[in-house]
């Protein structure tokens, strides 16, 4: 039996969440990656660094890059940045819509879900909050 990366990232989004309680409160930023993550609130940057339209991506640590999307003013979504297909990190939002540039996969800026391929499946969905001016995230 082999488990799928997909899977494999649900998995890991849904065990974090349950001890999120329990984590530790970090900062990470788009150039400065955290790198010793496991579980816990992280903040990762600024409202204002995510245009309406568009997204930004934010390290996070060396294995987990999370892309925040705005696709209307003052609504947020958080999404692991790894393509379901092969596993790169997608470009972010071109044309309304999450890009990877590796394949060509094409995702919803609303729900991650897969809209072109070669990608199947939808981009893992991050709890994320905003407080005041910041973005945080639920890991």
């Amino acid at each position: 039996m082999s488990l799928s990366r997909r899977a494999a990232l649900g998995g890991l989004v849904a065990s974090t969440a349950v001890l999120a309680g329990c984590g530790q409160v970090t900062q990470a930023g788009p150039t400065e990656p955290v790198s010793d993550i496991a579980t816990g609130e992280v903040m990762l940057g600024m409202v204002s660094e995510v245009p309406v339209g568009s997204g930004t991506k934010f390290a996070v640590n060396e294995n987990l890059t999370v892309l925040v999307t705005q696709p209307t003013a003052s609504i947020f979504k958080a999404f692991s940045a790894t393509c379901t297909h092969a596993g790169c990190i997608v470009n972010g939002v071109e044309d309304g819509e999450i890009a990877c540039g590796c394949h060509g996969a094409r995702f919803d800026v609303e729900s991650g879900m897969a809209i072109a391929g070669p990608a199947k499946t939808a981009l893992g969905k991050i709890p994320v909050e905003i407080r005041g001016e910041e973005i945080w995230v639920i890991l």
